[in-house]
């Protein structure tokens, strides 16, 4: 009978051969194959030179583990490598759910061999922003529903850990992130410090210190991880220091209300009255009326930019359109999936009014495809065909707020509220300036501004103005 070699599942660090561990190089010498992604291999190539190198393509990870199982047990000494930690949304957990499906109840001898995670190394670059309490949550939803990443987004931002975030951004997903600062800002002040580092112990190294509320989408992705302090996290030159424990007087207390053990968090509530009191502050005197104010006050706390009080701008009676429409349960339209996940969903359900987006629908995509146009235009025109009447929320894409203009124009559909808030550089403005110019009520953010918080921030008011006069 074949002696079943040993198998080591490696975390080979952040990239820096300084920073991966004495372990992982041991491991590396004692095996005879190498499994891996391809793009792990040529950060070792002197250290793998003469072995068996065996590389699969990202998506191929189960294969990988099967493939390293399958050596190990046929007598030869593997290692099955990662990058950053194994243990930590890596390697080690694959490989051990392989050996268990196949029952072999670790007749094989496994070796789970520690790196340096993303984490560390991107903390360590940062100072000291897990100086306390943290948790790590990846933004990927390719194998997590989005529902259970937003869940714990906000379990752990009411319950003030420091919050570290991985896989922010890709080509394919790149509503995620955005999202999720939203998700924080309900409970945390702009102000919030957070570290942006990209590429950490690899060339083209970057690290940026910035705030919650100005973060932005636009600098991160799979090489980035964000970290964003807790109440305590304060910036200290160009450092982040979280402190080991929560101040004797002042700040937050631990109490038995909150917890026996934990931080007693302020409530959302209070964190977003405080944020209105700056913002009225730092604006000001302003020209809008009794009734704009309130929705320009949450589009600024949604994105933390001021500058929307010279931006922002409200036609033909609005506010009190927008809220009459939701009172009557006048369906809403979004642009895209990101601005539905941002409202309010039980002022939604209390109100009877239902969320309609077309984006993901196949028909939609198969009709952009074969038409050579963006899929947020014909999703757009399909909701128009579908819903009619409706308050349509256009939170990203220009060429949907083009599509529904130009419906407008045809007497497809009269709207009873626009919310034209799309965000970028192309066709940005002229597609906001066709919709200013219709004879609808409409609120809208003038130039390249907007974005998907901005957009349901705006909704959001509205909601919470037509739920209070539902109450009266």
């Amino acid at each position: 009978m074949t002696r079943s070699g040993t198998l080591f599942v490696v975390g080979l660090g952040p990239g820096a051969r300084a920073a991966m561990t004495g372990q992982a190089l041991e491991a590396l010498r004692r095996s005879r194959v190498i499994v891996g992604y391809g793009g792990y291999f040529g950060g070792i190539a002197d250290l793998v030179d003469g072995k068996e190198c065996l590389a699969l393509p990202l998506g191929e990870e189960r294969e990988r583990a099967r493939l390293a199982v399958e050596r190990a047990l046929n007598g030869d000494d593997v290692c099955a490598i990662s990058s950053g930690d194994a243990g930590i949304y890596g390697m080690a957990s694959l490989v051990l759910e392989t050996l268990e499906a196949a029952g072999h109840n670790l007749d094989l001898e496994v070796a789970v061999v520690p790196g340096v995670s993303a984490v560390n190394a991107c903390a360590a670059l940062l100072g000291a922003p897990l100086g306390h309490d943290f948790a790590v949550v990846s933004l990927s939803d390719l194998l997590t529903p989005w529902k259970w990443i937003e869940g714990r987004l906000a379990a752990a931002a009411e319950a003030d850990f420091v919050l570290a975030l991985l896989n922010p951004r890709s080509p394919r997903r790149d509503w995620q992130f955005r999202r999720a600062q939203e998700i924080l800002l309900r409970s945390r002040s702009p102000e919030t410090p957070v570290g942006i580092v990209r590429q950490a112990y690899r060339p083209g190294q970057s690290v940026e210190i910035t705030t919650l509320g100005r973060m932005s989408a636009a600098t991160v992705d799979m090489f980035t991880t964000a970290i964003v302090g807790n109440s305590q996290t304060r910036r200290f030159g160009d450092k982040l220091v979280t402190p080991r424990g929560y101040p004797a007087s002042g700040g937050r207390q631990p109490t038995e209300s909150s917890t026996t053990q934990g931080a007693d968090v302020p409530r959302s509530p209070d964190i977003v009255e405080e944020s209105f009191h700056i913002i009225d502050r730092e604006v000001g005197a302003h020209a809008f009326t009794d009734e704009e104010w309130p929705v320009v006050r949450r589009m600024i706390h949604a994105c933390g930019d001021v500058d929307l009080v010279r931006l922002a701008c409200f036609r033909h009676d609005a506010v009190v359109a927008g809220v009459q429409a939701l009172r009557q349960g006048t369906p809403l339209v979004t642009d895209v999936r990101m601005v539905a996940s941002g409202l309010n969903k039980t002022i939604l359900e209390n109100l009877h009014v239902t969320v309609h987006c077309f984006i993901d629908d196949p028909q939609v995509e198969q009709q952009a495809r074969k038409e050579g146009r963006t899929r947020s235009a014909c999703a757009m025109e399909k909701a128009i065909a579908t819903v009619k009447r409706a308050v349509y929320v256009v939170g990203n894409a220009p060429t949907a707020l083009i599509a529904l203009c130009d419906a407008v124009h045809r007497g497809e559909v009269q709207p009873p509220l626009v919310v034209a808030a799309p965000v970028g550089f192309v066709a940005v403005e002229e597609s906001k300036e066709q919709a200013f110019a219709l004879d609808v009520p409409l609120i809208g953010v003038r130039g390249r501004k907007g974005g998907s918080g901005i957009a349901a921030a705006t909704v959001n008011a509205l909601l919470l103005m037509a739920m209070e006069e539902a109450a009266r």
